[in-house]
């Protein structure tokens, strides 16, 4: 059996099934190019193929009267089985107010995750992230992050390297330097600041010098 041979015998399987394996039963043509895909030659062939198989047999429709009629051959007993079977389920579960969709709705919300594709372990912990070693950085790498951003950018790299490698890469109040690099930005713009008030009072007392300096 082909690809395109299987996909319309399953395709008729559906359909079958949806009228409950009402034998023959009718599908319009249109209705399987709209399903499939198929041109009309396509579909006469396959169902030519099919009965050759010994596995449909199929009743010409009238385009303008009546739609084809389709036959799948199982044997009786299969046949009878299966529309007593969905006859029976379908007006228990009518007359009952579909008890088995209820029940398996309690069951689905009382399971975890149960309509999950794929369901979630409850009782796996999430993993902790491994905290990475701190490698302490050279006087070179600590130079290239101070670079051209101080005037005096050489002497503070260095004065920030002996600083904090005598502390064995420590703060202050002893906790472990985790982000070296980030503490010489704080370092740098602790510096700027420090720098651009300094200029500041300086520009303020030269100016209060020279007004008073200057006749009334």
């Amino acid at each position: 059996m082909t690809a395109y041979e299987a996909d319309f015998y399953f395709f008729l399987l559906k359909e079958c099934n949806m009228r409950n394996w009402l034998s023959p039963f009718e599908l319009p043509t249109r209705l399987i190019y709209a399903e499939l895909g198929y041109s009309n030659k396509t579909i006469s062939d396959l169902r030519n193929r099919l009965k050759q198989k010994g596995l449909i047999d199929f009743i010409e429709g009238n385009r303008r009267e009546k739609a084809a009629s389709y036959i799948i051959l199982v044997s009786e007993r299969n046949q009878n089985g299966n529309q007593l079977g969905n006859q029976n389920g379908n007006q228990s579960s009518n007359q009952n107010g579909n008890p088995l969709n209820t029940k398996h709705k309690q069951k689905q919300k009382e399971d975890n995750n149960s309509n999950e594709l794929f369901p979630l372990d409850v009782t796996q912990k999430p993993k902790r992230r491994e905290k990475k070693e701190f490698i302490p950085p050279t006087i070179e790498e600590v130079k290239s992050v101070f670079m051209e951003k101080l005037p005096d950018w050489e002497i503070q790299a260095e004065t920030f390297f002996y600083h904090y490698d005598s502390l064995g890469w420590k703060t202050v109040t002893g906790a472990k330097v985790q982000r070296w690099d980030s503490m010489a930005n704080k370092w740098i713009i602790e510096k700027l600041q420090t720098n651009g008030n300094k200029r500041q009072t300086d520009n303020d007392t030269c100016s209060d010098t020279i007004i008073r300096s200057t006749p009334g």
